[in-house]
């Protein structure tokens, strides 16, 4: 197998980075194809304990500097990690985040290393959106990817059938203020925090979905960043209802 550089229509993907390739072999190893090591990397504690685990686990591995440099031209990479692409179920019993048309895979990335630290391992995207699998987007996630579960949809209804009964709440600036939204009673069913594009954020139609809401901040700017935004309302619904 000639591993080639990223297309989406490929069947696997790969990590670039020795964490990264850490997490994906504690966290996946059944869907892990391969582990290539540059040979300048002998004397890294990270690469020692790699290809410990591959030894353990009978995963093929070797030294090849072409084609590391083939495929992660910018950098110095120790390790990348190649994998075989799989969709994961969500677990409809847990809370999910949604995310409806992202566009950017670093904010993609950043927003599930953010979700696996407030206890979110559930992801469910609205196409069309970035490629999640894409190694941009697992290496701004710092291997977070693979804690996750992640599957995309076609539209936001096909989720919303498959998702069941659960509390919705949107993100968007005419949304009820968050900061004043105060649950009575804490709801015992699972929620699903929504989050809009980048640019455009979520549609007026959001707004008859569950409880919109709106993150406070001063009128010197519009918006605020959506990874920003998610990591504000995954901390929010962390300490709100796991009190």
């Amino acid at each position: 197998m000639r591993v080639k550089p990223y297309k989406k229509e490929f069947t696997y993907s790969y990590t670039e980075g020795v964490f990264p390739t850490v997490e994906l072999i504690n966290n996946a190893p059944e869907t892990v194809l391969r582990v290539i090591f540059s040979s300048k990397s002998n004397n890294n504690k990270g690469v020692a304990l790699l290809k410990e685990k591959c030894c353990a686990l009978n995963i093929p591995f070797k030294e090849d500097d072409n084609t590391i440099a083939r495929i992660c031209p910018k950098g110095s990479v120790m390790a990348i990690g190649v994998f075989e692409k799989r969709q994961r179920q969500l677990d409809m019993k847990k809370d999910h985040i949604v995310l409806v048309n992202p566009a950017d895979m670093g904010n993609l990335g950043t927003i599930l290393r953010t979700a696996a630290a407030f206890s979110f391992f559930d992801i469910a995207i609205i196409e069309p959106a970035a490629d999640h699998f894409d190694p941009k987007a697992i290496r701004a996630s710092m291997g977070a990817f693979f804690r996750e579960r992640i599957k995309t949809y076609k539209s936001f209804d096909e989720y919303a059938k498959q998702a069941g009964e659960r509390d919705y709440y949107p993100f968007m600036l005419k949304g009820r203020i968050l900061e004043e939204y105060k649950p009575s009673v804490p709801s015992v069913r699972p929620c699903s925090l929504i989050f809009g594009n980048e640019s455009r954020g979520l549609e007026d139609s959001f707004l008859e979905v569950g409880t919109p809401l709106c993150i406070r901040h001063l009128d010197t700017v519009d918006s605020l960043n959506l990874t920003i935004a998610a990591g504000i309302a995954m901390h929010w619904k962390y300490n709100t209802f796991n009190k």
